[in-house]
Protein backbone atom coordinates (compact mmCIF):
# COMPACT_ATOMS: atom_id res chain seq x y z
CA UNK A 1 0.00 0.00 0.00
CA UNK A 2 2.93 2.34 0.68
CA UNK A 3 4.30 1.59 -2.79
CA UNK A 4 0.96 2.21 -4.48
CA UNK A 5 0.49 5.50 -2.61
CA UNK A 6 4.00 6.61 -3.58
CA UNK A 7 3.42 5.67 -7.22
CA UNK A 8 0.18 7.64 -7.25
CA UNK A 9 1.90 10.75 -5.90
CA UNK A 10 4.77 10.36 -8.38
CA UNK A 11 2.46 10.45 -11.41
CA UNK A 12 0.36 13.26 -9.96
CA UNK A 13 -2.69 11.11 -9.25
CA UNK A 14 -5.14 12.22 -6.57
CA UNK A 15 -5.14 9.83 -3.60
CA UNK A 16 -8.75 8.93 -2.84
CA UNK A 17 -10.39 8.34 0.52
CA UNK A 18 -10.47 4.57 0.06
CA UNK A 19 -6.74 4.40 -0.71
CA UNK A 20 -5.95 6.54 2.33
CA UNK A 21 -8.01 4.29 4.59
CA UNK A 22 -6.29 1.16 3.23
CA UNK A 23 -2.85 2.74 3.65
CA UNK A 24 -3.48 3.86 7.24
CA UNK A 25 -5.15 0.54 8.08
CA UNK A 26 -2.09 -1.30 6.82
CA UNK A 27 0.02 0.70 9.26
CA UNK A 28 -2.36 0.06 12.13
CA UNK A 29 -3.81 3.57 12.15
CA UNK A 30 -7.55 4.14 12.18
CA UNK A 31 -9.29 6.95 10.31
CA UNK A 32 -8.48 8.83 7.12
CA UNK A 33 -6.62 11.96 8.19
CA UNK A 34 -2.84 12.29 7.97
CA UNK A 35 -2.29 9.59 5.33
CA UNK A 36 -0.07 11.71 3.05
CA UNK A 37 1.87 13.11 6.01
CA UNK A 38 2.50 9.61 7.38
CA UNK A 39 3.48 8.36 3.92
CA UNK A 40 6.11 11.09 3.63
CA UNK A 41 7.31 10.25 7.14
CA UNK A 42 7.66 6.58 6.19
CA UNK A 43 9.69 7.46 3.10
CA UNK A 44 11.95 9.93 4.93
CA UNK A 45 12.38 7.57 7.88
CA UNK A 46 13.28 4.63 5.65
CA UNK A 47 15.64 6.43 3.29
CA UNK A 48 17.40 8.38 6.06
CA UNK A 49 18.07 5.41 8.33
CA UNK A 50 19.09 3.11 5.50
CA UNK A 51 21.46 5.80 4.17
CA UNK A 52 23.09 6.21 7.59
CA UNK A 53 23.31 2.43 7.79
CA UNK A 54 25.06 2.30 4.41
CA UNK A 55 27.66 4.84 5.54
CA UNK A 56 28.68 2.99 8.70
CA UNK A 57 28.42 -0.48 7.17
CA UNK A 58 30.69 0.71 4.37
CA UNK A 59 33.30 1.60 6.99
CA UNK A 60 32.80 -1.74 8.71
CA UNK A 61 33.22 -3.76 5.51
CA UNK A 62 36.29 -1.73 4.50
CA UNK A 63 37.84 -2.58 7.87
CA UNK A 64 36.93 -6.22 7.18
CA UNK A 65 39.20 -6.17 4.12
CA UNK A 66 36.65 -5.70 1.33
CA UNK A 67 37.47 -3.55 -1.71
CA UNK A 68 35.79 -0.13 -1.93
CA UNK A 69 33.36 -1.24 -4.64
CA UNK A 70 32.43 -4.49 -2.87
CA UNK A 71 32.12 -2.72 0.49
CA UNK A 72 29.69 -0.17 -0.97
CA UNK A 73 27.57 -2.83 -2.64
CA UNK A 74 27.52 -4.97 0.50
CA UNK A 75 26.71 -1.93 2.65
CA UNK A 76 23.66 -1.01 0.55
CA UNK A 77 22.40 -4.59 0.43
CA UNK A 78 22.82 -5.31 4.15
CA UNK A 79 21.43 -1.93 5.22
CA UNK A 80 18.19 -2.51 3.33
CA UNK A 81 18.06 -6.14 4.41
CA UNK A 82 18.52 -5.25 8.09
CA UNK A 83 16.06 -2.34 8.16
CA UNK A 84 13.44 -4.43 6.37
CA UNK A 85 14.10 -7.32 8.78
CA UNK A 86 14.77 -9.57 5.77
CA UNK A 87 17.90 -11.24 7.11
CA UNK A 88 19.47 -11.94 3.72
CA UNK A 89 23.25 -11.69 3.56
CA UNK A 90 25.73 -11.82 0.68
CA UNK A 91 28.20 -13.76 2.80
CA UNK A 92 28.01 -17.54 2.50
CA UNK A 93 27.77 -17.98 6.28
CA UNK A 94 25.73 -14.86 6.90
CA UNK A 95 27.36 -12.54 9.43
CA UNK A 96 29.00 -15.34 11.40
CA UNK A 97 32.42 -13.97 10.46
CA UNK A 98 31.70 -10.80 12.44
CA UNK A 99 31.11 -12.37 15.86
CA UNK A 100 34.16 -10.57 17.25
CA UNK A 101 33.53 -7.33 15.33
CA UNK A 102 31.89 -4.17 16.61
CA UNK A 103 30.80 -1.80 13.81
CA UNK A 104 28.88 -4.17 11.51
CA UNK A 105 26.89 -5.96 14.26
CA UNK A 106 26.11 -2.64 15.97
CA UNK A 107 24.75 -1.02 12.80
CA UNK A 108 22.78 -4.16 11.91
CA UNK A 109 21.19 -4.23 15.40
CA UNK A 110 20.26 -0.55 15.23
CA UNK A 111 18.67 -1.00 11.80
CA UNK A 112 16.76 -4.08 12.97
CA UNK A 113 15.31 -2.24 15.96
CA UNK A 114 14.55 0.86 13.88
CA UNK A 115 12.69 -1.16 11.26
CA UNK A 116 10.86 -3.23 13.85
CA UNK A 117 9.71 -0.38 16.08
CA UNK A 118 6.95 0.68 13.67
CA UNK A 119 6.47 3.82 11.59
CA UNK A 120 3.62 5.30 13.70
CA UNK A 121 5.83 5.12 16.80
CA UNK A 122 8.64 7.00 15.08
CA UNK A 123 6.18 9.62 13.79
CA UNK A 124 4.65 10.03 17.25
CA UNK A 125 8.05 10.33 18.95
CA UNK A 126 9.21 12.88 16.38
CA UNK A 127 6.07 14.99 16.86
CA UNK A 128 6.42 14.74 20.64
CA UNK A 129 10.05 15.87 20.40
CA UNK A 130 9.22 18.84 18.16
CA UNK A 131 6.20 19.98 20.16
CA UNK A 132 7.63 19.14 23.60
CA UNK A 133 4.77 16.82 24.56
CA UNK A 134 4.41 13.28 25.85
CA UNK A 135 4.31 10.31 23.53
CA UNK A 136 1.12 8.28 23.24
CA UNK A 137 0.40 5.24 25.40
CA UNK A 138 0.74 3.10 22.26
CA UNK A 139 4.28 4.34 21.58
CA UNK A 140 5.18 4.01 25.24
CA UNK A 141 3.98 0.40 25.30
CA UNK A 142 5.91 -0.49 22.14
CA UNK A 143 9.15 1.08 23.39
CA UNK A 144 8.89 -0.43 26.89
CA UNK A 145 8.08 -3.95 25.66
CA UNK A 146 10.85 -3.73 23.03
CA UNK A 147 13.49 -2.68 25.55
CA UNK A 148 12.28 -5.23 28.09
CA UNK A 149 12.44 -8.07 25.54
CA UNK A 150 15.94 -7.06 24.40
CA UNK A 151 17.26 -6.89 27.97
CA UNK A 152 15.51 -10.04 29.19
CA UNK A 153 16.44 -11.97 26.05
CA UNK A 154 20.09 -11.01 26.40
CA UNK A 155 20.23 -12.02 30.05
CA UNK A 156 18.48 -15.35 29.55
CA UNK A 157 20.62 -16.28 26.54
CA UNK A 158 23.74 -15.53 28.60
CA UNK A 159 22.43 -17.87 31.27
CA UNK A 160 21.45 -20.64 28.86
CA UNK A 161 24.58 -20.60 26.66
CA UNK A 162 27.38 -19.07 28.72
CA UNK A 163 29.14 -22.44 28.51
CA UNK A 164 27.33 -23.47 25.32
CA UNK A 165 27.25 -21.52 22.07
CA UNK A 166 29.07 -18.61 23.74
CA UNK A 167 31.81 -20.71 25.30
CA UNK A 168 35.38 -19.80 24.39
CA UNK A 169 34.53 -16.15 23.77
CA UNK A 170 35.79 -13.21 25.86
CA UNK A 171 33.26 -11.92 28.39
CA UNK A 172 32.50 -8.82 26.32
CA UNK A 173 31.96 -10.96 23.22
CA UNK A 174 29.57 -13.25 25.10
CA UNK A 175 27.44 -10.28 26.12
CA UNK A 176 27.72 -8.75 22.63
CA UNK A 177 26.64 -11.95 20.83
CA UNK A 178 23.82 -12.60 23.33
CA UNK A 179 22.54 -9.08 22.70
CA UNK A 180 22.67 -9.64 18.94
CA UNK A 181 20.83 -12.97 19.29
CA UNK A 182 18.13 -11.33 21.40
CA UNK A 183 17.56 -8.61 18.79
CA UNK A 184 17.87 -10.69 15.62
CA UNK A 185 15.38 -13.30 16.90
CA UNK A 186 12.67 -10.64 16.75
CA UNK A 187 12.16 -11.32 12.98
CA UNK A 188 15.53 -10.10 11.63
CA UNK A 189 17.14 -13.40 10.58
CA UNK A 190 20.85 -12.50 10.78
CA UNK A 191 23.12 -14.52 13.04
CA UNK A 192 26.62 -14.14 14.40
CA UNK A 193 26.58 -17.70 15.79
CA UNK A 194 24.93 -20.59 13.97
CA UNK A 195 21.59 -21.48 15.55
CA UNK A 196 22.41 -25.19 15.78
CA UNK A 197 25.19 -24.36 18.27
CA UNK A 198 22.75 -23.00 20.86
CA UNK A 199 21.51 -25.26 23.61
CA UNK A 200 17.94 -26.53 23.71
CA UNK A 201 17.09 -23.82 26.23
CA UNK A 202 18.75 -21.19 24.03
CA UNK A 203 16.73 -22.33 21.04
CA UNK A 204 13.52 -22.27 23.10
CA UNK A 205 14.26 -18.70 24.16
CA UNK A 206 14.84 -17.80 20.51
CA UNK A 207 11.51 -19.42 19.59
CA UNK A 208 9.75 -17.36 22.27
CA UNK A 209 11.28 -14.13 20.93
CA UNK A 210 10.42 -15.10 17.34
CA UNK A 211 6.77 -15.66 18.31
CA UNK A 212 6.50 -12.15 19.78
CA UNK A 213 8.33 -10.52 16.90
CA UNK A 214 8.34 -6.82 16.08
CA UNK A 215 5.73 -4.07 16.47
CA UNK A 216 2.62 -3.22 14.42
CA UNK A 217 3.11 -1.27 11.18
CA UNK A 218 6.77 -2.29 11.07
CA UNK A 219 8.90 -4.37 8.73
CA UNK A 220 8.79 -7.40 11.06
CA UNK A 221 6.40 -10.24 11.82
CA UNK A 222 5.26 -12.17 14.89
CA UNK A 223 2.21 -11.61 17.06
CA UNK A 224 3.69 -8.13 17.75
CA UNK A 225 4.92 -6.45 20.92
CA UNK A 226 1.60 -4.74 21.63
CA UNK A 227 -0.24 -8.08 21.55
CA UNK A 228 2.22 -9.47 24.08
CA UNK A 229 1.97 -6.32 26.20
CA UNK A 230 -1.84 -6.33 26.27
CA UNK A 231 -1.98 -10.03 27.14
CA UNK A 232 0.62 -9.57 29.88
CA UNK A 233 -1.41 -6.68 31.33
CA UNK A 234 -4.60 -8.76 31.15
CA UNK A 235 -2.93 -11.66 32.98
CA UNK A 236 -1.51 -9.29 35.59
CA UNK A 237 -4.94 -7.78 36.16
CA UNK A 238 -6.57 -11.21 36.43
CA UNK A 239 -3.98 -12.35 38.97
CA UNK A 240 -4.75 -9.28 41.08
CA UNK A 241 -8.50 -9.77 40.76
CA UNK A 242 -9.15 -6.68 38.63
CA UNK A 243 -12.17 -6.49 36.32
CA UNK A 244 -10.41 -4.23 33.82
CA UNK A 245 -7.14 -4.39 31.89
CA UNK A 246 -5.21 -1.24 32.75
CA UNK A 247 -1.88 0.04 31.43
CA UNK A 248 -0.48 3.24 32.94
CA UNK A 249 -3.83 4.34 34.33
CA UNK A 250 -5.61 3.78 31.02
CA UNK A 251 -8.16 1.02 30.40
CA UNK A 252 -7.65 -1.33 27.48
CA UNK A 253 -10.97 -2.16 25.86
CA UNK A 254 -12.30 -5.70 26.14
CA UNK A 255 -12.44 -5.92 22.34
CA UNK A 256 -8.69 -5.21 22.14
CA UNK A 257 -7.93 -7.87 24.74
CA UNK A 258 -10.11 -10.41 22.91
CA UNK A 259 -8.46 -9.59 19.60
CA UNK A 260 -5.00 -10.00 21.15
CA UNK A 261 -6.04 -13.35 22.65
CA UNK A 262 -7.53 -14.54 19.35
CA UNK A 263 -4.44 -13.48 17.41
CA UNK A 264 -2.06 -15.24 19.79
CA UNK A 265 -4.19 -18.39 19.89
CA UNK A 266 -4.61 -18.68 16.11
CA UNK A 267 -0.95 -17.79 15.54
CA UNK A 268 0.36 -20.49 17.89
CA UNK A 269 -2.18 -23.04 16.65
CA UNK A 270 -1.19 -22.36 13.03
CA UNK A 271 2.54 -22.90 13.44
CA UNK A 272 1.89 -26.00 15.57
CA UNK A 273 -0.27 -27.44 12.77
CA UNK A 274 2.50 -26.52 10.33
CA UNK A 275 5.07 -28.25 12.53
CA UNK A 276 2.94 -31.40 12.74
CA UNK A 277 2.56 -31.41 8.95
CA UNK A 278 6.33 -31.03 8.58
CA UNK A 279 6.90 -34.11 10.74
CA UNK A 280 4.79 -36.10 8.28
CA UNK A 281 7.18 -35.32 5.42
CA UNK A 282 10.48 -34.77 7.22
CA UNK A 283 12.54 -37.15 9.35
CA UNK A 284 14.04 -34.47 11.57
CA UNK A 285 14.10 -33.84 15.35
CA UNK A 286 10.85 -32.20 16.44
CA UNK A 287 12.74 -29.38 18.16
CA UNK A 288 14.31 -28.37 14.85
CA UNK A 289 10.92 -28.70 13.12
CA UNK A 290 9.31 -26.34 15.64
CA UNK A 291 12.18 -23.89 15.20
CA UNK A 292 11.72 -23.87 11.41
CA UNK A 293 7.94 -23.49 11.65
CA UNK A 294 8.11 -20.58 14.10
CA UNK A 295 10.86 -18.90 12.08
CA UNK A 296 8.78 -19.17 8.92
CA UNK A 297 5.56 -18.01 10.58
CA UNK A 298 7.33 -14.99 12.04
CA UNK A 299 9.13 -14.31 8.73
CA UNK A 300 12.37 -14.41 10.72
CA UNK A 301 14.69 -16.42 8.52
CA UNK A 302 16.76 -18.09 11.24
CA UNK A 303 17.42 -21.80 10.78
CA UNK A 304 19.20 -24.61 12.56
CA UNK A 305 20.48 -25.69 9.15
CA UNK A 306 17.84 -28.20 8.03
CA UNK A 307 16.03 -25.94 5.53
CA UNK A 308 18.10 -26.84 2.42
CA UNK A 309 17.51 -30.53 3.07
CA UNK A 310 13.74 -30.33 3.34
CA UNK A 311 11.55 -32.04 0.78
CA UNK A 312 9.47 -30.07 -1.71
CA UNK A 313 6.38 -30.66 0.42
CA UNK A 314 8.20 -29.36 3.50
CA UNK A 315 9.30 -26.22 1.66
CA UNK A 316 5.74 -25.60 0.46
CA UNK A 317 4.55 -25.77 4.08
CA UNK A 318 7.18 -23.20 5.08
CA UNK A 319 6.13 -20.99 2.15
CA UNK A 320 2.51 -21.06 3.33
CA UNK A 321 3.56 -20.26 6.90
CA UNK A 322 5.66 -17.33 5.68
CA UNK A 323 2.78 -16.03 3.57
CA UNK A 324 0.26 -16.25 6.41
CA UNK A 325 2.70 -14.69 8.84
CA UNK A 326 3.43 -11.74 6.56
CA UNK A 327 -0.15 -11.03 5.46
CA UNK A 328 -1.42 -11.31 9.02
CA UNK A 329 -3.18 -14.44 10.15
CA UNK A 330 -6.39 -12.75 11.30
CA UNK A 331 -6.54 -10.69 8.10
CA UNK A 332 -6.03 -13.86 6.07
CA UNK A 333 -8.88 -15.73 7.76
CA UNK A 334 -11.10 -12.64 7.74
CA UNK A 335 -10.80 -12.60 3.94
CA UNK A 336 -11.91 -16.24 3.75
CA UNK A 337 -14.65 -16.32 6.38
CA UNK A 338 -17.78 -14.26 5.83
CA UNK A 339 -18.96 -12.32 8.86
CA UNK A 340 -22.64 -12.38 9.78
CA UNK A 341 -23.79 -8.76 10.02
CA UNK A 342 -27.30 -9.67 11.16
CA UNK A 343 -28.95 -8.62 14.40
CA UNK A 344 -26.78 -9.47 17.39
CA UNK A 345 -28.35 -11.82 19.92
CA UNK A 346 -27.38 -11.49 23.58
CA UNK A 347 -27.41 -14.79 25.47
CA UNK A 348 -27.70 -15.43 29.19
CA UNK A 349 -24.44 -16.08 31.01
CA UNK A 350 -23.28 -19.47 32.27
CA UNK A 351 -20.52 -20.07 34.82
CA UNK A 352 -17.65 -22.32 33.72
CA UNK A 353 -14.83 -22.98 36.23
CA UNK A 354 -11.37 -22.16 34.86
CA UNK A 355 -8.07 -23.45 36.20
Amino acid sequence: MTGMMLLGLAIGKRIGIKSRIFFLGGLGVEGVHGAIKLLITVIKYTVSLESVGVLFLYIGFILNGESMQTALYYAVFHSVSAFCNAGFSLYQNGLEGFYLSFIVPLVIMMLIVSGGIGFPVFSDCWEAFKNNKKISHYSRLVICVTLWLIAAGTGLILISDWNGALSGLPVWAKIWNALFQSITARTAGFDLIHQAKFSSLGQMLTIFLMIIGASPASTGGGIKTTTFGVLAAAVWGEIHGKDETVIWNRKISDSTVKRALALAFVYILTFLIGAVMLTVFENKPFGMIIFEAVSAMGTVGLSTGITPGLSSAGKVILILLMFWGRVGILSFFAALISIDKGAEVHYSEVHIPIG
